[in-house]
Parts: C-alpha cells; sequence; structure tokens
C-alpha cells in the first residue's frame, strides 16, 4: 500500500509537472510571440522613418539641384551680358583709335607732301586731302 501510495504520489507529480509544463511552454509561446509582434511593429516603424527622410533627403537634393541650376543660368546670363558690353566697348575704342590713327596717318602723308612740294618747287596746295 506505501508503494501504491509513493506511485500515486509520484505519478500526481509527473502529472502535474507535465501540466506545468506546458503551461509554461505556452506561457514562453505567448511571450515570444508578444515579442516578436513588437519586433515587427519596431520594424515597420523604423521602415517608414527612413522611407520619410529618404523622402526628405530627396526633396532637398532636387530643392537644391533646382536652385543651384537657377544660379548658374542666373550667373551665366550676367556673364554673357558683361562680355557683350565688354566686346561692344572694345569694339568702339578700336573704332575710334582706328580713326586717330587714320587722322594721324593722313596729317603726316600731308606734311610729307608739304615738306616735299616745298623742296622740289610744287604747289603745295595739291597736298590738301580732297574729299
Amino acid at each position: 500500500m506505501k508503494n501504491k501510495a509513493i506511485a500515486l504520489a509520484l505519478l500526481l507529480t509527473i502529472v502535474g509537472c507535465s501540466e506545468s509544463n506546458e503551461e509554461s511552454a505556452a506561457e514562453a509561446k505567448k511571450e515570444a510571440m508578444m515579442e516578436m509582434e513588437k519586433a515587427g511593429d519596431a520594424t515597420a516603424e523604423g521602415y517608414e522613418e527612413a522611407k520619410e527622410k529618404t523622402v526628405d533627403a530627396w526633396d532637398e537634393t532636387k530643392d537644391s539641384a533646382s536652385s543651384a541650376y537657377e544660379d548658374g543660368k542666373d550667373m551665366a546670363s550676367d556673364a554673357y551680358e558683361d562680355g557683350k558690353d565688354m566686346a561692344s566697348d572694345a569694339y568702339e575704342d578700336g573704332k575710334e583709335k582706328g580713326a586717330d590713327m587714320m587722322d594721324a596717318g593722313a596729317e603726316k602723308v600731308r606734311e610729307a607732301c608739304i615738306a616735299m612740294k616745298k623742296k622740289m618747287g610744287g604747289d603745295v596746295s595739291e597736298c590738301d586731302s580732297k574729299d
């Protein structure tokens, strides 16, 4: 009888442990599922944050590029206008200097003509330009 009592006690302990192990396993499974769910939520939040940051960075890059393009276009236009003005000024200066040189050259030719006519006894009035 004593052996039956010990066997029964052992059987109840094993059944109790088995139920306890099943409960522990179920609890562990439940906790693991909750942790996986939290990890999934964290991953989804991280993904959304990364996506938003990427979109913001792309928008900033597009804005910067557009701004740089506009600035470059304005600078090129200003440089073109400055160059055009400089070329026009240089042309006008060259034209004036050319005219001055032509006048100076004509005067030198006239002076040389007068000097030659005086030495040779010619008519000095022939040295005046005929327009």
